[in-house]
């Protein structure tokens, strides 16, 4: 079975984007190349994200964003206050008709304007 498990992502700025997948989803920081120009970061399944710093200006492409799945609606709904209480400002909890009525999601913005999902039941 083939599994995505790396991603590389070009980034303005390296490091608040580093803090905040550690801080908010648990990720762990394996290496750091230069001045925060370069860090390889694992999430507790085992996916492998890098984050490259780009040239200044280059942003992500209109609706590219990432993705976290969570177990259930009241994990996404813990996860919301979590941030919220955190300072992060998080968009509001929408119910979704595609996997019934306890698939929710929301959105927010991390660092480097990086769009993030959070849901469940995806």
């Amino acid at each position: 079975m083939l599994e995505l498990k790396h991603a590389n992502l070009p980034v303005a700025d390296v490091a608040p984007l580093r803090e905040f997948f550690v801080r908010h989803f648990g990720f762990d920081e394996l290496a750091t190349r230069g001045k925060d120009a370069f860090v390889v970061l694992r999430g507790g399944n085992g996916f492998v994200l890098n984050l490259m710093r780009s040239k200044e200006g280059e942003g992500f492409p209109e609706n590219f964003h990432v993705g976290f799945v969570l177990e259930d609606a009241d994990a996404v709904r813990r996860k919301h206050a979590e941030l919220r209480d955190a300072g992060v400002e998080v968009g509001e909890i929408e119910s979704l008709g595609r996997h019934g009525p306890d698939s929710v999601t929301f959105y927010l913005r991390a660092p480097n304007q990086l769009l993030v999902e959070v849901g469940s039941a995806m």
